[in-house]
């Protein structure tokens, strides 16, 4: 079952700009394997011209993370918003 939660959580990224770190909830997490960039298109057709989206497209991240003081294992997609802070947009499960 996916879980929206849209949190702004702090990310480390590579110089490339892959996520390697997620710090959300006072928890740090390490992003492992390899996380799967892609973009997502708001569905700007569906509205009217008083309530279009401000972004069209939005660079997100699947990402799996695990925490050392926690055994779960958490998918995620995050929202890439520039810098250091990012959103966690959802939890998938």
């Amino acid at each position: 079952m996916d879980e929206q939660v849209a949190e702004v959580v702090a990310v480390q990224a590579n110089p490339q700009g892959v996520p390697l770190r997620v710090s959300w909830r006072g928890h740090n997490y390490q992003v492992l394997g390899r996380p799967t960039p892609w973009i997502d298109r708001a569905p700007w057709w569906a509205g009217n011209a008083d309530h279009l989206p401000t972004v069209a497209e939005q660079a997100m991240w699947s990402v799996t993370l695990a925490s050392a003081d926690n055994p779960d294992i958490i998918q995620a997609e995050l929202s890439v918003t520039g810098g250091d802070w990012w959103q966690l947009e959802r939890l998938r499960g």
